[in-house]
C-alpha cells in the first residue's frame, strides 16, 4: 500500500517552472539542467510503480520520496518499503551508458558517447541512508527491532561493470526486473515476524508525517533576479506570452487560441517561484491584468483563504486547487491544513516591481 504515492518532486517542478520563465538574457543551462536531473530520477522511480503496486496492500507500506531531518542536516530516500520482517531502502538510478562500479574507490564510473563521468558510489549512499534512518528512529523512540536493508535499484538498460566481483556489497545492485525476487529472497531471509501489522503502520504514518518536502529559493541558489522573471499568461498551444482576456477568455494574439482557465497554470508557476502568498496588485502585475475586480475573482478560485482588507488583503494560494486539474501527479510543498498556518503566513516575495 502506498501511504506516499510516487509524485513529481517539488523542488524538481520549481527548476521547471523558472526554465520556462527566465527572461531570453538570463542564461538558463543551470535551471533547465536541474529540472532535467530531477525528472529523469523521478522517470526512473516512476518505473518502478508496476512492480511495487503488486506488493500485498496489507502487508506492504510504501512511502516515496521521503525527506527527514536529523536535527542538523537532510536525508533524503528514494523508497522506503515497510513489513513486519524488515524495512528495506531503495536508491534508484536511472543513468544511461555503461555503469562501472568501483567499490574500492567508492565511485560509480559512467561511459556514454566517448564521454567520462564520475559519481559518488550508490552503495555507499544506500548504506549511509540505513546509518541515518536507524539514528532518526532512536532518537523518535521507533527503533523498529528489525532488519534495515538496503539496495540499489537500477531503473535504465545500463550495461553494469563492477571492478570487484569477490566485494559482497556489490550484491546490493538489482536490475529493476529483478527487483521482486529481491523482496521475496528478503521475505525469506528474515522470517522472523518483530512486529505485527498495526504498530508497522503506526511507525510508517510517523515517519511520513515528518516528511519535510525540499524547498529551493530560487533567488539565492543563482544569479537569477526577480526582475528576470517573465510576467504574463502563457499560451497552453504555442508557448507565447502573454495572452490577453477579454470578455472572460484568455485570447493568444499568436496562434489565435484561447482558454478559460490558462491562468491556473500561471498561478502555479508563481507559486512555484515567488511562494503562496500574494497580493492584488502583484496578480495584476504577474498576469498583466488592468482590473483589480478581475484579479479579485481570479484569487479567489484558487486560494484557501486570505488576510486584511481592501488594498492590505494578502491571498494564500493553494497548490492543491492549482494542480487538480492538472494531469502530473505532483509533489505539493505541505499539507494545506491549519497546522501549515505559520509556514504560510509570512509576507509576499514577489516581483521587486509590484
Amino acid at each position: 500500500m502506498y501511504l506516499k504515492k510516487i509524485k513529481i518532486p517539488y523542488h524538481v517542478q520549481q527548476y521547471e517552472a523558472l526554465s520556462r520563465r527566465l527572461t531570453p538574457v538570463v542564461p538558463r543551462t543551470d535551471a533547465e539542467s536541474r529540472f532535467k536531473k530531477g525528472m529523469a530520477g523521478y522517470r526512473g522511480e516512476r518505473s518502478l510503480d508496476y512492480l511495487l503496486s503488486a506488493l500485498p496492500d496489507k502487508e506492504f507500506f510504501i512511502i516515496h520520496n521521503l525527506r527527514l531531518s536529523n536535527g542538523s542536516r537532510y536525508f533524503q530516500i528514494d523508497f522506503l518499503i515497510l513489513c513486519p520482517r524488515f524495512f528495506l531502502i531503495l536508491e534508484v538510478k536511472n543513468i544511461m551508458g555503461t555503469l562501472i562500479f568501483d567499490t574500492e574507490l567508492s565511485q560509480l564510473i559512467r561511459e556514454l558517447d566517448q564521454t567520462t563521468d564520475v559519481f559518488d558510489d550508490p552503495i555507499s549512499q544506500a548504506e549511509n541512508l540505513n546509518v541515518q534512518l536507524i539514528e532518526w528512529l532512536d532518537v523518535h523512540g521507533g527503533s523498529p527491532a528489525l532488519p534495515v536493508a538496503d539496495r540499489v535499484v537500477i531503473a535504465s538498460p545500463a550495461r553494469l561493470q563492477v571492478t570487484d566481483l569477490k566485494d559482497l556489497r556489490i550484491k546490493k545492485i538489482v536490475r529493476k526486473s529483478n527487483l521482486t525476487r529481491e523482496l521475496m529472497n528478503l521475505n525469506r531471509q528474515c522470517f522472523k515476524k518483530s512486529l505485527d501489522i498495526g504498530s508497522v503502520e503506526k511507525m510508517a504514518r510517523t515517519l511520513l508525517l515528518q516528511h519535510q518536502p525540499r524547498i529551493i529559493d530560487l533567488f539565492s541558489f543563482s544569479s537569477v533576479r526577480r526582475s528576470d522573471i517573465i510576467r504574463g499568461v502563457q499560451c497552453p498551444d504555442c508557448g507565447f506570452f502573454p495572452m490577453k482576456r477579454e470578455n472572460g477568455i484568455w485570447h493568444c494574439t499568436s496562434c489565435g487560441h484561447v482558454s478559460k482557465t490558462a491562468h491556473i497554470a500561471a498561478f502555479r508557476d508563481y507559486f512555484l517561484i515567488f511562494g503562496p502568498v500574494i497580493t492584488n496588485r502583484q496578480c495584476r502585475d504577474f498576469l498583466i491584468l488592468e482590473s483589480a475586480v478581475i484579479a479579485k475573482k481570479l484569487l479567489q478560485t484558487v486560494s484557501l483563504h486570505y488576510r486584511g482588507e481592501k488594498r492590505t488583503r494578502i491571498y494564500y494560494l493553494s497548490f492543491q486547487l492549482l494542480i487538480d486539474k492538472s494531469s502530473d501527479e505532483r509533489e505539493a510543498p505541505w499539507d494545506e491544513n491549519p497546522v501549515q498556518q505559520q509556514i504560510t503566513d509570512r509576507k509576499p516575495r514577489g516581483p521587486k516591481n509590484v
